[in-house]
C-alpha cells in the first residue's frame, strides 16, 4: 500500500507544472488555429496560418494576463513585417543579408525592455528563418502568404487570452503550486545542515542556490497573482501566496545561528532539528499537492511530540553546552515552532479561512516585476556601454557570418537550419549562451536520433500525434530544460519534413552538420564585444549593499509600517538571489579570477546571514512584542541600526568603530529574557553587517587588480 499511495504522489509532483501546463494549452492552441484553417480553406492555407500560430505561441508564457495583449501585438507587428521582407528580398542575397542583420539587431537591442521581451525576438527569428525557407513567388503571393501568417498569429493570441482568462485561476494555481514546491526543497536543503555528517559550506551553498530558485517562483507567482486581485477566490491566492512568503521570512531567520549548531558537538539534537524541518518540508509538498484540487480543505499534522523531544533534549544538554551554543538551540527551535505557525496560516490561507485578508492590507503593484516601457528605454541603449547595444551588433554579426558561409558552401551548411541554430543559442551573456551551445548540439544528436527511430517504427498517420506531444514538449521545457527542448524541436522539425515528402531520404547528417556550424558560430561571436560579469561586479555589489542598508533600515524598526518593511525584504532576498546568479556566471567565463569568484562566494554567504539576522530581529519583536521593553529596545535599536547603515554604506571600510553594542556574557546569555535575546541578535546583526562590509571591499579590490 505504501507503494501505490507514493506513486500517484510522485506522478501528480511531475505532471501538475506550470510549465507542462503551459505546454499543452500551447499544443491545444495550434490544434485548434490549424483545424481551423483547414476546415476554412485547406491545407495549404493551414500550413500558412499554422506558421504564424508556431510564431506567436512562443511568447505565450505564464504570467499576468493583462500583459500579454501588449506582447501580443508587438509579436504581430514584428513577425509579419519580418515575413514580407525576407519574402521581397529572397531574390537579391544583399538585400537578404540587410534584412537578417536588421531583425536580428532589432531582436537583440529589444532586450533592453527586459525577460518579455526576448520571446518577441525569438519569434521574429523563427519568422525570418521560416520565410527563407519557403517557396518564393510573385508579391500578390507574398503578401497572401504574409496575409495568413498575420490571420494565424491573431487566431492563436485570441485563443491564448481567451484561454488565459478561462483557466487565469487554474494558471495562478499551478504558479503557487510551484513556489509551494520551491519552498519544499528549500526546506530540504535546510535540513541538510542540520544533518550531523552533512559537508557543511558545500551544504550551505547548495541551500543558498535552492534559495535562489525559491525567490524566483515566489517572483512568478506573484506577477500572476497580484496583477489582479478583485474576487475572493484572486484575494484566497494573493492571501496564500503572501503567507507563504512569512513562513519563507521565518525559516530564513532559523539560519541567524547555523554556524554556531555547526560546530556543535551535539549530534542527537541537531538530528531532532533535521528531522523537523523535513517533516516541515513534506508539509509544503502535501500543500501543493492539495491544490490541485478545487474542492476540501488543506490540513496539516501536528508535529508536538517533536518540538517536545527538542526541548526535551535542549534541558538535558543544559549543563554540558556552553551559554551561546544552549542559545542557538534556544533560538532556533523556536523559530522552527513558529515557522509551524506560519504553516499553519498558510493553510487558513488556502482554505480561506483567515480573519483579516493581507492582501487588503498591502498595495500589491510594487511587489509585482517591474517591466521598463517607451521609447526613451531604446534611446537610452545607443552606447558600446549598454549590454543590449552590445548584444544586438553580436547577434547581428553572427547571422550575417552563418547566412554568408551557407551562400558560400550551400552544399555543406544549410541556411535556414544554421541561421535557426544560431538566433536560439547565442544570448546577451556568455554563460548563457555557453550552456545553450552544449545543449543544442547535444539535444539535435539525441533528437536526430529519436526520430530515425520514429520513423522507421511508428506508422505514418500516428506521426502527426507525436509531432503535437513535441511541440508541447519544446514549448514547455524553453525556459526550464533547453536541452529537452532540443531534442523535441529536432523530432519536431525532422517528422514535419518526413511528412511533408514521405518518399525523401530525411537529412539527418545534414542537420546534425548545420547544428555543429551554427553552434560554432555562436561560441566565436560570444566573444565579440562581450559583456562580462566581472565588469559589472562593482554595479551588483553596490546593488547588493544598498538592498541591505534598505533593509536593515526596515527591520532594525520597532513596529516598521508592512508595506514598507515587506517590500524591503523581497528587495534583499532578490538581491541575494541576483548575486547567486552573477557568481554562476562569473565561474563559467573564461579566464575569471579565482580570487574574486572565492571572495564573491564568501560575500554571498555573509549577506545571506545578515538577512536572515536582520529577518529574526523582527520575528523577535513581533513574537514577543508582550516581553520587549519599550523605551529601551529602541535605544539598542537605533544604535544597532546606525553601525549597520554605516557599515553597509558605499565606503564601508570608512564606518565608524565606536559606539558598538557590547558582547553579553555567559550569565547574560543563559537568560532567556526576550531583551537579552534582542540585545544578543543585533551584537550579531553589527559583525554581520561588518563582515558583508569588508568582503565586499576585498571583492572589489580583487576584481580591480
Amino acid at each position: 500500500m505504501p507503494v501505490l499511495t507514493t506513486l500517484p504522489r510522485r506522478i501528480g509532483l511531475i505532471l501538475f507544472r506550470a510549465h507542462i501546463g503551459n505546454g499543452l494549452a500551447v499544443a491545444l492552441g495550434l490544434v485548434v488555429v490549424g483545424v481551423g484553417f483547414a476546415l476554412a480553406g485547406g491545407f495549404a492555407v493551414a500550413v500558412a496560418a499554422s506558421i504564424g500560430a508556431l510564431c506567436m505561441s512562443i511568447v505565450d508564457q505564464p504570467g499576468a494576463l493583462r500583459q500579454k495583449p501588449v506582447v501580443f501585438a508587438a509579436t504581430l507587428v514584428l513577425a509579419s513585417l519580418i515575413t514580407v521582407l525576407a519574402a521581397l528580398a529572397k531574390a537579391s542575397p544583399w538585400l537578404m543579408a540587410v534584412v537578417i542583420a536588421a531583425s536580428a539587431f532589432v531582436a537583440g537591442v529589444m532586450t533592453a525592455y527586459g525577460k518579455r521581451a526576448i520571446g518577441p525576438g525569438i519569434a521574429m527569428m523563427l519568422a525570418l528563418v521560416l520565410a527563407m525557407g519557403a517557396e518564393g513567388g510573385g508579391l500578390a503571393e507574398i503578401l497572401q502568404q504574409a496575409a495568413l501568417f498575420a490571420a494565424g498569429a491573431l487566431a492563436y493570441g485570441l485563443f491564448a487570452l481567451a484561454y488565459g482568462f478561462g483557466f487565469e485561476d487554474w494558471d495562478r494555481r499551478l504558479l503557487l503550486i510551484e513556489a509551494l514546491r520551491a519552498f519544499s526543497n528549500y526546506l530540504r536543503a535546510k535540513a541538510a545542515l542540520y544533518e550531523p555528517d552533512s559537508e557543511g559550506r558545500g551544504a550551505f551553498r547548495q541551500m543558498i542556490e535552492v534559495h535562489s530558485v525559491l525567490v524566483e517562483k515566489l517572483q512568478a507567482a506573484r506577477d500572476a497573482i497580484f496583477d489582479r486581485v478583485r474576487t475572493p477566490r484572486q484575494r484566497r491566492r494573493a492571501d496564500a501566496l503572501i503567507a507563504l512568503s512569512d513562513a519563507f521570512e521565518t525559516m530564513l531567520s532559523t539560519d541567524a545561528d547555523i554556524a554556531i549548531l555547526e560546530r556543535a558537538a551535539h549530534r542527537h539534537l541537531m538530528r531532532r532539528l533535521h528531522s523537523l524541518t523535513c517533516h516541515l518540508a513534506d508539509d509544503a509538498e502535501s500543500l501543493s499537492i492539495a491544490l490541485h484540487h478545487t474542492w476540501g480543505h488543506a490540513a496539516l499534522p501536528s508535529h508536538a511530540a517533536l518540538h517536545e523531544d527538542i526541548a526535551q533534549e535542549i534541558a538535558r544538554i543544559d549543563r554540558a553546552a556552553d551559554a551561546e551554543t544552549l542559545a542557538a538551540f534556544r533560538a532556533t527551535a523556536e523559530k522552527l515552532r513558529r515557522a509551524g505557525t506560519r504553516m499553519a496560516a498558510l493553510v487558513q490561507s488556502l482554505n480561506g479561512d483567515l480573519k483579516t485578508a493581507p492582501s487588503k492590507l498591502l498595495d500589491l503593484i510594487p511587489f509585482m516585476q517591474p517591466h521598463p516601457g517607451g521609447l526613451s528605454v531604446l534611446r537610452s541603449q545607443f552606447s558600446l556601454a549598454s549590454p543590449s547595444l552590445r548584444y544586438a551588433i553580436r547577434l547581428s554579426l553572427a547571422m550575417l557570418a552563418g547566412y554568408a558561409l551557407t551562400r558560400l558552401v550551400p552544399h555543406f551548411a544549410h541556411g535556414t537550419w544554421v541561421l535557426l541554430t544560431i538566433a536560439l543559442i547565442m544570448r546577451a551573456n556568455y554563460s548563457v549562451t555557453r550552456q545553450r551551445r552544449t545543449d543544442r548540439v547535444v539535444g539535435t544528436l539525441i533528437g536526430c536520433v529519436i526520430a530515425a527511430g520514429l520513423i522507421h517504427v511508428v506508422p505514418l498517420g500516428w506521426l502527426m500525434l507525436i509531432v503535437l506531444v513535441s511541440v508541447a514538449v519544446s514549448h514547455a521545457y524553453g525556459a526550464v530544460a533547453y536541452r529537452i527542448t532540443a531534442v523535441s524541436a529536432s523530432i519536431t522539425a525532422l517528422l514535419l519534413l518526413h511528412l511533408l515528402a514521405p518518399g525523401a531520404h530525411p537529412l539527418f547528417a545534414e542537420r546534425i552538420v548545420d547544428t555543429l556550424v551554427g553552434a560554432a558560430i555562436s561560441y566565436v561571436f560570444a566573444f565579440l564585444l562581450p559583456s562580462w560579469e566581472r565588469r559589472d561586479l562593482p554595479k551588483s555589489i553596490a546593488g547588493l549593499l544598498a538592498a541591505d542598508r534598505e533593509f536593515a533600515a526596515a527591520a532594525l524598526t520597532r513596529g516598521p509600517a508592512e508595506q514598507v518593511y515587506r517590500l524591503a525584504r523581497k528587495r534583499v532576498l532578490d538581491a541575494v538571489g541576483a548575486m547567486s546568479g552573477v557568481a554562476r556566471r562569473l565561474a563559467d567565463e573564461p579566464n575569471s579570477n579565482r580570487r574574486v569568484l572565492a571572495s564573491l562566494n564568501e560575500l554571498l554567504g555573509a549577506n545571506y546571514l545578515l538577512a536572515s539576522d536582520l529577518v529574526s530581529m523582527q520575528v523577535l519583536l513581533r513574537g514577543r512584542a508582550d516581553q520587549i521593553d519599550a523605551a529601551r529596545a529602541e535605544e539598542l535599536l537605533a544604535i544597532a541600526r546606525q553601525n549597520a547603515l554605516a557599515d553597509l554604506s558605499t565606503t564601508p571600510l570608512g564606518a565608524a568603530q565606536s559606539n558598538r553594542l557590547r558582547r553579553l556574557s555567559g550569565a547574560e546569555l543563559a537568560s532567556v529574557n526576550a531583551m537579552t535575546i534582542m540585545r544578543r541578535r543585533l551584537v550579531h546583526i553589527e559583525k554581520s553587517a561588518s563582515r558583508v562590509a569588508a568582503l565586499a571591499a576585498r571583492t572589489l579590490e580583487f576584481a580591480e587588480k
